[in-house]
């Protein structure tokens, strides 16, 4: 009964998805930083600011879905009213650390590519 109970937790843990944290700077001369915390393989949020060092207007936290894969990536989209725009990250990095990858920003009508490291967290 033990070994059947071991196994069943292991299954249960193995197959939960760890939160993916990727944190982000914009690549070029300024201060503009982003993260991306994907909670589950579908989706999470977007944070954009100015700068951590500038006024809190200045900041913007969305909620993103998974809606495709294209050339490569997994492209979340913002589905709440805060705007309209999308994130790709590379798909081979989905469930990853990594110490360097970029990752596209669209919001507002503007493109974004930011350098990011990702981290995997695993918050049971």
């Amino acid at each position: 009964m033990k070994n059947l109970v071991l196994a069943l937790v292991l299954s249960l843990s193995t197959s939960a998805y760890a939160r993916q944290y990727i944190q982000c700077s914009i690549i070029g001369d300024s201060t503009d930083v982003a993260v991306v915390n994907l909670q589950t393989e579908n989706g999470g949020t977007l944070f954009l600011s100015s700068g951590m060092q500038n006024p809190e207007d200045e900041r913007i936290l969305v909620q993103i879905e998974f809606d495709k894969t294209e050339n490569k990536n997994h492209i979340y989209k913002v589905v709440n009213e805060n705007g309209e725009g999308e994130v790709a990250v590379p798909s081979e990095m989905i469930g990853k650390s990594s110490n360097s990858l970029n990752v596209d920003v669209i919001f507002g009508g503007f493109s974004y590519q930011y350098n990011c490291f990702s981290r995997i967290y695993n918050d049971e």
